[in-house]
Order: structure tokens, then sequence, then C-alpha cells
């Protein structure tokens, strides 16, 4: 099944029970990353990152039910991220005694949306700049388990990281042309795990 399948099957499956711990467990160690490197760039410390990670997957147990997959329309990411944003907004607002926001700001994502205040004067910019790194990690996960694991980790040190030819042909102990083929076979491979999950998870 291709990501964007599997997204949809996912959320189908928490939508109809908050009793399938499997598949919860499924869903946090897709997403918790993201929100918690998330909150880290808008400077919280670490306990609180980890106190809006749990805020978050609490918030979205409590609604998920009311959340109507369609990566058409690009909405899951953009209700998680705001979901996120309230949290890390609660957050500042703790510090500052101010109440927090109201509590069903946009639970269903359907109706219009409430705006919240920009927490970091800077959100869209984190968020978007986290959300690739975590699609980027996605991408190369499932990478690893469709190519060859030489070929992989050449692409990995010469594509990803940036280390020239030479150096990577060296640690690797392979030739120049090795390392080049192994771009020519990894990297469309790599695009269309790219293409599936900014398509799926929007």
């Amino acid at each position: 099944m291709d990501p964007s399948g599997t997204r949809k099957t996912l959320i189908n499956r928490l939508r109809q029970t908050n009793s399938d711990t499997r598949s919860w467990s499924e869903f946090y160690d897709l997403y918790w990353k993201l929100v918690y490197s998330v909150a880290l760039k808008a400077g919280l410390s670490s306990t609180d990152a980890e106190d809006v990670v749990q805020e978050t997957f609490l918030k979205v147990s409590k609604s998920i039910k009311k959340f109507d997959y369609d990566p058409r329309k690009g909405r899951f990411r953009s209700w998680l991220c705001l979901i996120t944003k309230q949290q890390v907004a609660n957050h500042y607002r703790k510090t500052s005694k101010l109440p927090e926001l109201p509590a069903f700001w946009n639970e269903d994502p359907d109706q219009p949306a409430v705006e919240i205040p920009d927490p970091t004067n800077n959100w869209e910019a984190i968020w978007d700049s986290e959300d690739r790194k975590h699609t980027l990690h996605l991408a190369l996960t499932k990478l690893k388990e469709r190519v060859n694991p030489k070929h992989y980790q050449i692409f990995l040190a010469h594509c990803i990281k940036g280390m020239p030819v030479k150096e990577v042909a060296e640690l690797m102990q392979v030739s120049a042309n090795e390392v080049y083929l192994a771009k020519t076979r990894v990297t469309p491979v790599f695009e269309q795990e790219i293409q599936v999950l900014s398509a799926g998870e929007k």
C-alpha cells in the first residue's frame, strides 16, 4: 500500500475507536518527532515540548472522529499544525498568566477556523521547515526498505549529506562510477517517495 493509502487507513481506524492502541502507537510514532521539534524551535524547553506533544495528541484523540481524511484538500497536516500551534500558544500564555485559548477553537475541520495568535512571530516558517525535515526522514526510511543497502548508504552520503564523490568512493571503498550509478538508480525512487508523501500528508 502506498504511504497516502496507509495514512488514510490509519486515520480511519483512529476515527472508529480510541481503544485501538496499536493504531494510536503507530500514529504517535509517525508524528511525535514533528510536533516535538516544532515545539523546540518555537522556543520551548525540552520538558515543555514534551508536554506539547502529549497535549497535541490528546487533542487529536478527542477530535479525530470529526476529521474526514481527504489528501486532495490538503487538510491533515494543516489540521495537526493548528492543534500544535494552539498547544504552544497555551504554554506561552501560561507564563504570562493568561487563560488558555478556547477549548473548541477548531475541533471540526469542516467549520471555519478560529484564528490562533502566532506564539513565535514566525510560526509558519518554523512549521514548514520542520515539516520538510519530517518528510525527508519518512522518505529516507521508506527508501532504505526499497533499494540496495550499499546504494542507499552511497546516496545518503553523496546526495543527502553532500559529501564529494571522491570522499564517498573512499569511504565506501567503491569506484567513482559506482557512486554515480547509485545516484542514478536511487534518486528516482527517492523522488517518488517524496512526491507520494507530499501529496498524501498535506
